[in-house]
């Protein structure tokens, strides 16, 4: 059963979507599903109540600040807001394991690395990893992002380029570049989303959210990531689409290759989002780790 709740959490009111399984296996653990730069709980649509079901545990998406439904107002809106409010959540409900997709993967890296007793499990889907040395695979799109660390400047190209498009063909835009086979994905997902971002036209802080949050995963990719990764000590899983224009796929393979100790799965004809491109075979492969990793703690147990 899905239902939307709103909760109070570091005195911001967070919208979050709940999907809970008539049966609760014993001692599964609750999972978070954590969206990207720009995205929101839509981005979980397909495997929300599949993983529910298949895990037998409650799972839960929220709206970062200043993204989905989560208004900030005139507070900030940055990776640092993004990870205090996760911590806060995990502090107040317990350990859980996380499933973050491209920026709500680095920041499931950041909480596992500064608060393990938290993330009992993370999931990596199309995270956002620091361009290796020497990597000079999409370079070129990737400088554009730069322009994120001039928030004032960025903040006001991202929101003139929002009203220009309008909803519809903002939404589209961003699939098409985000998705290999756009135009396979549920039209109730597009709906749903184009529905979502005509909302935000008139959320303000928008923009700003966008764009301070942005920067500040720039930074992070750039300074502390690359020692978080090492520190890291939950049971991983990295899974990332091969044909993935924004995170290239040579990014995921060097952190494979450094953490041989993580499971790593490449899909093929998979973009930037997999949870929205493969869903199925998303939640198989999460539940199949899970299952597996259970199984060999309980036999050296």
């Amino acid at each position: 059963m899905m239902q939307e709740r709103w909760v109070d959490c570091d005195g911001i009111w967070v919208h979050t979507v709940e999907w809970v399984p008539e049966d609760v296996f014993p001692n599964a653990s609750p999972v978070l599903l954590v969206h990207g730069l720009g995205g929101s709980t839509v981005n979980w649509d397909l495997v929300g109540a599949s993983l529910a079901t298949t895990l037998g545990a409650r799972v839960t998406a929220i709206d970062l600040p200043g993204f989905g439904r989560t208004r900030v107002h005139d507070r900030p809106s940055s990776f640092s807001v993004h990870r205090q409010l996760l911590t806060c959540l995990l502090m107040e409900h317990g350990p859980a394991t996380i499933i973050g997709s491209s920026m709500g993967g680095a920041l499931g890296v950041s909480i596992a690395a500064t608060h393990p007793e938290l993330v009992s499990n993370l999931v990596l889907l199309n995270a956002a990893f620091p361009r290796p040395r020497g990597d000079n695979n999409q370079l070129a799109r990737s400088a554009k992002f730069v322009a994120l660390l001039l928030p004032s400047i960025a903040t006001t190209v991202v929101r003139s380029r929002a009203h220009a498009l309008g909803p519809k063909r903002l939404v589209d835009s961003s699939l098409n570049f985000l998705l290999a086979r756009p135009e396979e994905l549920d039209p109730e997902v597009r709906r749903r989303l184009i529905a979502l971002a005509a909302e935000r036209m008139e959320h303000h802080e928008a923009a700003p959210a966008y764009t301070h949050s942005g920067g500040t995963l720039l930074r992070y990719l750039m300074a502390g990531m690359g020692r978080d990764l090492g520190s890291v000590r939950c049971p991983t899983l990295v899974i990332h689409g091969e044909l993935d224009r924004l995170v290239p796929v040579t990014f995921a393979r060097t952190v494979a290759a450094r953490r041989k100790d993580w499971r790593y799965v490449e899909l093929a004809d998979v973009g930037h989002a997999p949870q929205l491109e493969a869903p199925d075979e998303v939640v198989t492969l999460v539940a199949d780790w899970l299952v597996s990793y259970d199984d060999i703690a309980v036999s050296q147990a």
